[in-house]
Order: structure tokens, then C-alpha cells, then sequence
């Protein structure tokens, strides 16, 4: 099954592939803003068993863009959302592994205390094995009529 921080690992090897100058910060940010940088976070992260066999797993990745200059930046932002449309929507596929690949159908972009936020969903369906494999299930029933 695939874990969490192999789409995290996939997301920043997308992002540093395209932006080789800009630094993507993992951690908490609390000791201060590197500029320019980006921040990547997971959000609402749901996942639904589907009978026994597959779960389905949604995730929202949200990722954030601290431009150059705190202050003057208007332009340096519009350029960044073009830049992240072509990163996420021309070449829309997120390559988790060999075997798992992810489809990015919208991106929401929005500017929050001059933060650019980018926002998307994935979506994976995986097959697992819900049921211990050392206990013997039932394979056929007969029934005698009365």
C-alpha cells in the first residue's frame, strides 16, 4: 500500500525537477520564512473501506509558494501560479512509484497574506487484503432441503 510520505516524496520530486533554485521546506515554520520557498502540507485525508478488498484513499495537497520579497511580490505570484498550472495540469500525472501513478484534475489557487496557496486532490483505489491470511475462509456451503 502506498504511504503517505512516498506522495509527499513524489510531490517534492515533481516541484524540484521544475524549480532547482527553490527550497522546499518540510518542517514546522515557526524559526522563520526561507524566501523563496515552498511549503507542502496534507488536508483532509480520507479513507473508505471498500468491501474488504480495496480502500479508497482522498487526500488534499496543499502547496504553499513564500515569494522572493514579503512585500512586492504581486507579479512574482501571478508568475508562480502560471508555472504551477504547467507543473500540475500539461504533465498532470504524479508518479508515486513504479506501479502507482496519480491524476491531478483541478487546481485551486488563491493568495492569502501574500501566500500563494495551490490546492488539489488525489485520489488512489488500492487492493489489500483486509482479512488475516492464517484464518481458512468458508468456500462453499450446501444446503440440504427439508
Amino acid at each position: 500500500m502506498v504511504k503517505y510520505a512516498d506522495i509527499n516524496k513524489a510531490i517534492v520530486s515533481k516541484l524540484k525537477n521544475k524549480f532547482k533554485n527553490i527550497e522546499i521546506v518540510s518542517t514546522d515554520m515557526n524559526e522563520g520564512i526561507i524566501r523563496p520557498s515552498f511549503f507542502i502540507d496534507f488536508d483532509d485525508m480520507k479513507s473508505n473501506d471498500f468491501m474488504g478488498e480495496m480502500i479508497d484513499r482522498e487526500i488534499t495537497v496543499r502547496i504553499y509558494y513564500f515569494s522572493s520579497d514579503r512585500y512586492k511580490n504581486k507579479i512574482e505570484l501571478l508568475n508562480m501560479q502560471d508555472e504551477l498550472n504547467d507543473l500540475f495540469m500539461q504533465n498532470n500525472i504524479i508518479e508515486i512509484d513504479e506501479f502507482t501513478k496519480v491524476e491531478i484534475e483541478e487546481l485551486e489557487f488563491n493568495i492569502v497574506d501574500k501566500v500563494l496557496h495551490c490546492y488539489f486532490n488525489i485520489m488512489l483505489s488500492e487492493d489489500y487484503d483486509r482479512y488475516d491470511n492464517d484464518v481458512e475462509i468458508m468456500e462453499d456451503l450446501q444446503f440440504k432441503n427439508l
